[in-house]
């Protein structure tokens, strides 16, 4: 008896000092694996760093900084996607780690997971723990939402907190563009350039400022600068074009445009610009063939005239000025003979004209319609039902009229 119970003391000795020293060979393999994890990554070896993270991991699972490592490594390698897993686990263990929501965040952003990104960055700002970056980076979530007015008050907020950022006052610049608020685009356009002269796109911005608010001169400086560093893009040349136009140098506009309408031929802006610089030079006859070739490309498309034209039958209609609605049905119908109402509506102010010949037509009219929606079947929409039965009812009125007439 004392012999048993001496060795069952024996062996739960033996297993807690082996349990002991299995617990401190891992810890002791865990510091090592972190510390060459940690020499690879300031080596920028990350996929090396990476391997020695994930080791850890297989060890610990809930090694937490080892997580956060690897995840860093892979959003270094490209690998956003096993990056957003790992911080999303973190962050479900932990929610108040605002160095894992700001990673989560910027890693949800990447992936254009832009809705999620902005929430977190929200929830940043709540916890008191927001900076430039992070207010920058909610506005230009906003800005790639789609909600101008959102992006527009935290670039305010960034632009105050970090008063030399050259990207700020360009999206400020721009919003302000966009919203038609020229006098404030310059002002922000023109607090960039101050800061960095050589910024090409605040220079651009403040050259397209200074043009919108008719001031041609200072737009042609910078539109100067932009060619001088080598932008040839179609929209510099044209600028270029256009300012020299409104200052009245034609000599320089018209090889300037010239160049634009290289690119695209359809460009009715420059074309106008280089067919009046032409014909302030006297050169007429070139001049015109420009601007009849801006005509013919300004014709609007069928389905525009198509719309144009119903929308106006139903105008005549109303005003029961029903020769005049005809035509405007059936020039519809031309640009659009797959609409079948038309033939409908063509019908109803042909009947409201009331003589024999009219109403026959309205008559030819409305069989027609019938024809044409009846390869639809059961498909028909509610309103197809509804114009169908009056259709028939029109028929049989439009019948009896013919017959009384006889």
């Amino acid at each position: 008896m004392k012999r048993s119970l001496f060795l069952a003391i024996f062996f739960i000795i033996n297993g807690s000092v082996y349990s002991q020293q299995r617990a401190d060979t891992i810890a002791s393999n865990i510091a090592q694996l972190m510390q060459m994890g940690d020499e690879a990554r300031s080596n920028f070896d990350f996929s090396k760093a990476l391997g020695h993270y994930n080791s850890v991991l297989k060890l610990d699972s809930m090694n937490s900084r080892a997580k956060e490592l690897a995840s860093d490594m892979y959003s270094s390698l490209g690998e956003h996607g096993v990056s957003v897993r790992l911080l999303r686990n973190i962050y479900k263990d932990d929610t108040t780690n605002t160095r894992v929501i700001s990673k989560l965040a910027l890693s949800l952003q990447a992936q254009q997971q832009t809705r999620e990104a902005a929430n977190l960055y929200k929830l940043l700002i709540s916890m008191k723990s927001s900076n430039f970056n992070t207010v920058k980076s909610l506005a230009d979530c906003y800005w790639t939402l789609g909600k101008r007015d959102s992006a527009e008050v935290y670039y305010k907020v960034a632009d105050f907190i970090y008063g030399k950022s050259l990207v700020t006052k360009l999206y400020l610049s721009q919003i302000a563009y966009i919203n038609k608020d020229f006098s404030s685009a310059k002002i922000y356009a023109s607090r960039g350039v101050e800061l960095d002269s050589s910024y090409v796109p605040l220079r651009k911005q403040l050259g397209l400022t200074h043009y919108r608010l008719d001031e041609y001169k200072q737009a042609l400086t910078h539109f100067n600068y932009l060619a001088e560093q080598g932008d040839s893009t179609s929209s510099t040349l044209k600028m270029l074009g256009a300012c020299n136009f409104f200052l009245g140098e034609f000599d320089k506009a018209v090889p300037l445009l010239r160049k634009t309408l290289v690119t695209d031929s359809t460009d009715t802006e420059a074309l106008f610009y280089l067919g009046s610089s032409l014909s302030h030079k006297g050169e007429a006859k070139e001049a015109v063939e420009i601007f009849n070739s801006i005509l013919s490309i300004l014709q609007p498309d069928p389905s525009l005239l198509h719309k144009l034209h119903n929308q106006l039958g139903i105008a005549y209609s109303a005003l029961e000025q029903n020769q005049t609605a005809l035509e405007s049905f059936s020039l519809a119908y031309k640009y659009n003979p797959s609409d079948s109402k038309l033939l409908f509506q063509m019908a109803m102010v042909r009947g409201g004209l009331k003589d024999k010949g009219n109403l026959t037509e309205a008559k030819k009219l409305l069989e027609r319609y019938l024809s044409a929606i009846e390869p639809k079947g059961h498909a028909l929409s509610a309103e197809e039902v509804i114009l169908r039965e009056r259709a028939k009812m029109y028929i049989e009125r439009i019948n009896e009229d013919l017959f009384m007439n006889e």
